[in-house]
C-alpha cells in the first residue's frame, strides 16, 4: 500500500470515501492531503488545514475493509508530522479514546487558539457540537535540540554517560561492568574500539544486526563518539566505507580525533541534523542507528531522509526507546527528560508507522525489552523538583514503566523509485510555489508555502532567491504581496512599484 499526498484528481474518490462513513467533505479544497492507494483503490485519507498557530486535523478515514493493518496510525503519523511547532486540534465523536492515547486531551473551543475559528470544520455549523480535542506542541524545536545539543556535548567534557560515570552507563547500573555489555554488545567488541569512543549511550547493538558486508557504504545516526562506526568499519573494511552523522560539535571533534589517531581511514564523521542530512540521495547500502532517533523534534522527516539516502534494496537497522503507553503531561514537558531519550519518544506504534510511512518495508520488530532506568531515588526526585516541583516520585516510576527498548529493521523496496511519478524533490516544488504566489499577487498562497518550505529545512536565501526569479519574470508585482515577501524574507531592493488592492486569486484560493 502507498501513502501519498493528494493529488487534486483524487477528490472525487475521497469525497465518495468520506460521505460512505458519513463525513462531511464540505471545505477539503482548503486543505493539505494523504491518502493510502491499494491497487489503484483509495482505502484511507487524512487532511489537515492550517493557520499560524494550529494544524487542524481532520476527514480521517480507513475503508472498512482495511481497518486493523494500522493505516489510521500512519496517516495520523504523516499529517502530524506536517504541524512543526503548531498545537493539533481536531473534532470527533467516535475516535475520542484512541485519540486520548495518542497524547490529545479533551477540550472546548474556548481553551483553543482564536485562529482555528478560521478554518472550515470550526467556522459556520459544520460538525457543531462534536467534542474537540486539543494536543498541545509545548517545546519548541530549537529550544529542544539546544538542550540535547548541550546534554550530549557534557557527556564528552565531562567523560560521562548518559546517568552518570561512563562505568554506570545508561542502565545505571551499580556495578563496574560496562552497561555496553548488557545491551547486545560483547567483550570483544568494547575492546575493539578506541578508549573514548564508548560513552555507554546506546539500548541495544544495530551493528550486530545490520548483516554489514565487506565493500558497502553504511550511514550512522548519531554517531557520537564514534563507537558503533568504528565496530562497521571493521565489517566493511578498506574496500567499504562509514559515514557518521551527529549534531553535537563536540561529539563531531572526538570522534574525528580518534579516527585520525587510530588510522580508521574508511570512516568519516559530518556535522549535520538527522532532519536534513549531510548525504547524497541513494547513497548508501545500510543505515544504523542507536537510541538517537527518539531525540530528534520531527521523526517522520528523519525517517524520510534515512529512506531519501538509501539505496534501493538498503537496510535499516535501528535500536531505539518508545512507549508502551503516554507519559505523563508534566514528563512530556520536561527539557531535561527530552534530552535523556524519554520525554521525546514516542508510542511504539506510531514508531513503527512512521518508518512505514517513509516508504520502508518489511518493518520488523526483531528484539523489545524493558529498559532498565533504574529505581527511582530521593536524588532522582529532587533533581527533577528543582526543574518543576510539580513533578512526584510517581510521575517518575510511571515514566520509567512507560519506556522499553526495540531492535527494528527495514528495507527499502528495490522498486521504491517508480512507485511516485514526482520529478522534484519537495523542498524544490516549495521554492516553484513561492515563485508562482509572487508572480500571481497571492499573498495567502505566499505565506502558506514560506511556512511549508521552512518545515522543510529550505534555506531563506534559497527563498530570497525564487522571489527575486519571479520578480524578473514579473515586471509589476503586486505590492502587497512582495510586502509580505520583504518581512519575512528582507528582500533586497523590493520592485514594490503597482498600488493595486486586492488578491488575484479572489478569495484566497489559488487556481
Amino acid at each position: 500500500m502507498l501513502l501519498r499526498k493528494r493529488l487534486p484528481g483524487d477528490h472525487p474518490k475521497v469525497i465518495q470515501l468520506l460521505e460512505s462513513a458519513g463525513l462531511p467533505p464540505d471545505g477539503l479544497e482548503h486543505t493539505d492531503g494523504w491518502v493510502v492507494e491499494s491497487e489503484g483503490f483509495l482505502v484511507g485519507h487524512v487532511a489537515v488545514e492550517f493557520t499560524p498557530e494550529v494544524a487542524v486535523l481532520r476527514s480521517l478515514i480507513v475503508h472498512p475493509s482495511q481497518r486493523g493493518k494500522g493505516l489510521g496510525e500512519r496517516l495520523m503519523t504523516e499529517a502530524e508530522a506536517q504541524a512543526g511547532a503548531r498545537a493539533f486540534v481536531l473534532k470527533t465523536d467516535t475516535a475520542g479514546p484512541w485519540m486520548e492515547r495518542r497524547g490529545y486531551q479533551k477540550t472546548t473551543l474556548d481553551h483553543v487558539p482564536a485562529s482555528v475559528r478560521s478554518t472550515t470544520q470550526f467556522s459556520g455549523q459544520l460538525c457543531s457540537g462534536t467534542p474537540i480535542y486539543l494536543k498541545e506542541n509545548t517545546m519548541d524545536f530549537d529550544t529542544l535540540k539546544a538542550a540535547v545539543r548541550e546534554r550530549y556535548a557534557g557527556f564528552v567534557k565531562q567523560n560521562t554517560s548518559c546517568c552518570g560515570p561512563i562505568s554506570k552507563g545508561c542502565g545505571c547500573s551499580s556495578t563496574l561492568e560496562d552497561p555496553s555489555l548488557k545491551i547486545g554488545y560483547e567483550i570483544q567488541d568494547v575492546k575493539a574500539v578506541p578508549d573514548g569512543a564508548n560513552l555507554g549511550l546506546g539500548c541495544g547493538n544495530p551493528v550486530a544486526l545490520a548483516s554489514l558486508k565487506p565493500g558497502e557504504i553504511v550511514l550512522d545516526l548519531g554517531s557520537g563518539a564514534g563507537f558503533d562506526a568504528f565496530l562497521a568499519s571493521k565489517r566493511v573494511g578498506s574496500q567499504g566505507r562509514v559515514i557518521g552523522v551527529d549534531m553535537t560539535p563536540e561529539m563531531i571533534a572526538r570522534a574525528r580525533s580518534l579516527a585520525d589517531r587510530h588510522g580508521y581511514a574508511n570512516v568519516e564523521f559530518r556535522q549535520g541534523d538527522i532532519e536534513q542530512l549531510p548525504v547524497e540521495d541513494a547513497m548508501v547500502d545500510a543505515i544504523i542507528s542507536n537510541c538517537v532517533l527518539n531525540l530528534t523534534t520531527d521523526k517522520a522527516q528523519a525517517f524520510r531522509e534515512a529512506f531519501r539516502v538509501m539505496k534501493p534494496g538498503g537496510r535499516l537497522m535501528v535500536s531505539d526507546l518508545v512507549l508502551l503507553k503516554p507519559l505523563p503531561a508534566i514528563i512530556r514537558q520536561d527539557l531535561d527528560a527530552y534530552a535523556a531519550c524519554m520525554a521525546g519518544a514516542l508510542l511504539k506504534d506510531d514508531y513503527l508507522a512512521a518508518i512505514h510511512a517513509a516508504g520502508f518495508a518489511q518493518v520488523e520488530v526483531v528484539g523489545e525489552s524493558s529498559f532498565d532506568i533504574g529505581d527511582t531515588m530521593a536524588s532522582e526526585v529532587e533533581a527533577a523538583q528543582r526543574r518543576n516541583p510539580a513533578i512526584t516520585a510517581a510521575d517518575l516510576k510511571a515514566a520509567a514503566e512507560a519506556v522499553v527498548s526495540l531492535q527494528i529493521q527495514a528495507i527499502k523496496p528495490l522498486q521504491a523509485a517508480s512507485q511516485t511519478t514526482d520529478l522534484m524533490s519537495p523542498s524544490v516544488k516549495e521554492l516553484v510555489a513561492i515563485g508562482a504566489a509572487i508572480a500571481s499577487n497571492c499573498e495567502p498562497c505566499f505565506k502558506y508555502h514560506y511556512d511549508a518550505a521552512r518545515k522543510l529545512g529550505v534555506s531563506k536565501e534559497d527563498m530570497r532567491e525564487a522571489v527575486n526569479v519571479a520578480l524578473a519574470v514579473k515586471a509589476t508585482p503586486h505590492r502587497k504581496v512582495v510586502e509580505a515577501a520583504d518581512r519575512l524574507l528582507t528582500l533586497t531592493n523590493p520592485d514594490t512599484p503597482a498600488e493595486i488592492e486586492g488578491c488575484a486569486c479572489g478569495s484566497g484560493n489559488c487556481s
